[in-house]
């Protein structure tokens, strides 16, 4: 018994093998490379089916060295088009693609990882699995994906993505970030693109609507239309990837569990956006540069972290109820296009969910964009 326990024993258990998971056994090979680390995955590759995008300014320079290893690729700018307004800003954009992200973490990791494990049961010291196998650790860390049915009120920001290949190529240069010149049909609506190759491109049509639910051929056909006004024809698709993901109009704080949570497993995102890119981050740096990886520093780290997050997604919770419950449907694209008139600092502080009392005032300053009436309905609600 002494001999299995020693052999499944590990300095950390990471459940969990998606963006977080993967970020975190990056990291702590970078920070403390002599560390026994385990990553648990319930399938049989990491990162599922997505994409990840974010800011230059979401990274800190400390990162770059172990962070840029796994991004697919950049761009130097990106762009916004509303029906009335075009802005390109210089700052750079990243991606990452889960197939990149498995064949990256496994060629160097490979001993570190599990695949096609299922949990039977864990706490913050050891995880069981359903084949009666016992790993044990100083520290266990649940980094799964976003929980089922949260409890509260919410908004949803739902999507449908393709990858395609094009005949010829699209002449992109940048990221197309938001395109509104769309029709507004179920709320909040706008085409992103990111250009992965002069004719390989992902298309992604994302509606901030009232419900979760997905039509895949009604939004498929409005992808295609998309192209063809775009003069561009398609040669094959060549993945698809959808999602909805809830957006909180009030936030929960009541969600400590007796084992640490990380990334959507934490309900720790960005509430207007969705992202969790730079939370998370923040959260994995904050704890792999810790001296050790320990139970009760990493509890303090996040829950200090978790306080910092709580006060702003108050006010950015806030901003949702004047998105979802003040604003019609078809019009809700007027906050966003007057966001994106604001310095190209307060937009990238929003997306970090770092902003300060000057950014808040600043985006509630002036005549709204919706009822005054029902904006302020919404505030108190």
């Amino acid at each position: 018994m002494k001999n299995e326990i020693n052999e499944n024993y590990w300095d950390c258990l990471i459940v969990g093998g998606g963006l977080a998971g993967g970020l975190l056994l990056e990291a702590l090979s970078h920070f403390h490379p002599e560390a026994r680390v385990l990553l648990i995955e319930k399938n049989g590759t990491l990162g599922g089916n997505h994409t990840w995008c974010f800011h230059e300014s979401d990274v800190m320079s400390s990162d770059s060295e172990w962070l840029m290893r796994l991004i697919s690729k950049s761009w130097p700018s990106y762009e916004v088009f509303f029906p009335l307004y075009h802005r390109k800003l210089e700052s750079e954009y990243f991606a990452i693609r889960s197939e990149d992200f498995h064949e990256r973490l496994m060629d160097t990791h490979r001993n570190s990882i599990r695949l096609n494990q299922m949990i039977k049961s864990m706490d913050d010291k050891k995880v069981i699995l359903e084949n009666g196998e016992i790993h044990y650790a100083s520290c266990v860390i649940d980094a799964r994906g976003w929980r089922e049915n949260p409890a509260g009120e919410f908004g949803y920001q739902k999507f449908l993505g393709l990858d395609v290949q094009l005949k010829k190529p699209h002449g992109l240069t940048s990221v197309r970030l938001k395109d509104v010149r769309v029709p507004q049909t179920d709320g909040y609506r706008f085409i992103y693109l990111l250009p992965w190759s002069e004719t390989e491109l992902l298309i992604e049509d994302t509606y901030y609507s009232n419900t979760p639910d997905l039509n895949p051929e009604v939004i498929k056909s409005e992808i295609l239309k998309y192209l063809h006004d775009q003069g561009w024809e398609i040669e094959r698709i060549i993945r698809e990837e959808q999602g909805s993901l809830p957006l909180a109009l009030k936030i929960d704080k009541n969600r400590r569990s007796e084992v640490l949570k990380l990334g959507a497993s934490s309900g720790i995102y960005q509430p207007v956006t969705g992202y969790t890119f730079p939370q998370t981050l923040e959260r994995v740096h904050a704890l792999a540069e810790n001296s050790r990886i320990d139970l009760a520093d990493w509890k303090n780290i996040l829950d200090l972290y978790d306080e910092k997050f709580y006060q702003q997604a108050k006010y950015l919770c806030l901003l949702n109820r004047m998105l979802f419950k003040a604003s019609h449907p078809s019009k809700r694209y007027l906050m966003l296009e007057r966001f994106y008139t604001l310095p190209q600092e307060l937009i990238e502080r929003f997306y970090q969910g770092k902003l300060n009392l000057k950014d808040r005032l600043r985006l509630l300053w002036g005549k709204p964009p919706v009822s005054v009436l029902k904006a302020i309905k919404a505030l108190v609600s």
